[in-house]
């Protein structure tokens, strides 16, 4: 008798650990998503935010402020790792070259072209940031694709070409779009896909805010080069302009959102989000943010949007949501 009460208080214990570890798992889920949506909330309505700054500044510049605010959160949080692990020479030396590219290389051509394009152009094209990152992954890391997944990946690129392509040889969209702003920004999706294959094995021991707070202070000093390199390299002019741009309230706003909300914020929300579900679930949410850019672009700066770009981002989304359900699917299998 005395064994069957002990078995089935056994048998209830365990029972309630696992309703708690289920219950834990759901909360954190459910957790995870309202970061990330609320990340795809800042991020979405960064292009919008960011376009009309660019009439009274330049994007080196801009990206000046930008990290000047992001590292003033940066610091502590650099001081704060160094004390807890162990980085070396090398760990400083790949970093530096990473981010070089990551940050700088990768949004210098991004808003070089945003200051060439529309906002809500802009937004389409670095939708299409995901099948660069898979094309580069099969060529680079001879990663192997699935027939389905190799079919999503076509139709996100014929939704690509029909973004880009003009329907007609006359349009006028051909004069009042730069094809030149489209170009920078699809360079800028190349340039970050090898960004994220290299990262994907040298930053695995690293802790993620380190890294990310290490990128504002190599945002911070790069992009004050090249603002002083468009100054002729004289300190009294780039003064003149900074305190030109400053007085503006569209660089004031760009700089402060995306130095706080954009960098520091939202990039936090999304590494916390990130670790509480799947890699692969977390970078499903970014497709979620043309329901903030497009309403955002049509009402604030008034942009149009045409059919041909709203079929052209259904098929770029459907064909990467394709692949990624696909491939989700069959590690799930596994």
């Amino acid at each position: 008798m005395e064994k069957t009460v002990k078995t089935s208080k056994k048998r209830k214990k365990k029972g309630d650990a696992r309703f708690l570890t289920f219950t834990h798992k759901k909360n954190s889920r459910v957790l995870a998503y309202i970061l990330l949506l609320i990340n795809v909330c800042v991020w979405g309505a960064s292009f919008v935010i960011v376009k009309p700054s660019l009439t009274f500044t330049t994007p080196f510049r801009y990206l000046f402020y930008r990290f000047f605010i992001a590292s003033l959160f940066g610091i502590p949080i650099i001081v704060y790792y160094l004390k807890k692990i162990k980085i070396t020479w090398r760990n400083v030396i790949e970093i530096l070259a990473l981010e070089l590219l990551g940050t700088t290389v990768s949004l210098a051509l991004l808003y070089e072209g945003l200051a060439r394009t529309s906002a809500l152009e802009s937004s389409f094209i670095t939708t299409t940031g995901p099948l660069f990152i898979v094309l580069l992954g099969v060529w680079l890391l001879r990663e192997k694709e699935k027939r389905n997944e190799w079919m999503g990946l076509s139709i996100a690129f014929l939704g690509t070409l029909l973004l880009l392509l003009p329907t007609s040889l006359n349009e006028s969209r051909l004069i009042s779009v730069s094809y030149y702003g489209q170009l920078l920004i699809i360079l800028q999706n190349i340039t970050i896909a090898i960004y994220y294959i290299a990262v994907k094995k040298l930053y695995k021991k690293l802790p993620k805010f380190f890294v990310a707070s290490m990128s504002f202070i190599v945002g911070l000093v790069s992009f004050f080069v090249l603002s002083l390199a468009e100054s002729h390299f004289s300190v009294g002019l780039l003064m003149q302009e900074i305190a030109s741009d400053l007085v503006q309230p569209s660089v004031q706003i760009a700089a402060v959102y995306m130095g706080i909300l954009g960098s520091v914020i939202g990039l936090t929300l999304y590494i916390m989000g990130q670790d509480l579900i799947e890699v692969s679930e977390a970078t499903l949410f970014s497709y979620l943010q043309p329901i903030i850019y497009i309403p955002l672009s049509v009402i604030v700066l008034g942009d149009t949007v045409q059919w041909r770009q709203i079929v052209a981002l259904g098929l770029i989304l459907g064909g990467v949501l394709l692949g990624e359900w696909k491939r989700k699917k069959q590690k799930k299998g596994t």
